[in-house]
């Protein structure tokens, strides 16, 4: 005889009612639920409309379509590359190798000029692009959507590179850089 899941689960109240304006938690709850979510780390560039080149370390950096090929990068309210992307400027994402950690941190600093001493080329399009990234993928703005305290960028991918060799990525899981190796 075939019995019901809902016949052998304890009755539980339904969740409270939030209002869509409501936080349902706490944000430094959140912020630590989520530091055990581990993430790849890039690396963020684009140029100003002023001719500036700006840089930021990104965890928030995803695939979102195969056909056509399409990424997307969470960008806070505050990040100057905002103001750039949401005029139209290319942008391109690195993808680290587990002995960038230290180019992570140094552009996730405040400093303003985050290329001095950096090895890097300009692109045609006139975006700063990194030497040795893992993998570079440039783009340029396709959508802007706001979500919260964030903007969402989706990038149409114009170009890429990856590198052939075996080096292991950069990750971010419990506020450490780690490096991803597989196991023998």
């Amino acid at each position: 005889m075939m019995t019901s899941l809902a016949q052998h689960t304890p009755s539980a109240p339904p969740p409270a009612a939030v209002a869509p304006s409501q936080p349902a938690v706490d944000g430094a709850a959140f912020r630590q639920a989520l530091a055990g979510l581990a993430a790849g780390v890039s690396i963020l560039t684009t140029v100003g409309a002023d001719g500036q080149k700006i840089g930021m370390t990104a965890t928030a950096v995803t695939a979102l379509s195969a056909d056509p090929p399409l990424i997307l990068v969470c960008l806070g309210g505050w990040a100057r590359a905002l103001s750039p992307l949401s005029a139209g400027a290319p942008f391109i994402v690195h993808l680290l190798a587990a002995e960038q950690q230290p180019l992570a941190q140094h552009f996730a600093t405040a400093q303003a000029d985050k290329f001095a001493g950096v090895r890097h080329v300009t692109t045609l399009a006139g975006c700063p692009r990194l030497s040795d990234a893992l993998t570079w993928i440039e783009c340029v703005p396709a959508q802007l959507v706001p979500a919260g305290d964030h903007t969402i960028v989706v990038g149409r991918v114009v170009g890429l590179q990856s590198d052939p060799g075996e080096r292991a990525p950069l990750v971010y899981f419990r506020r450490r850089y780690h490096s991803l190796r597989e196991q023998a």
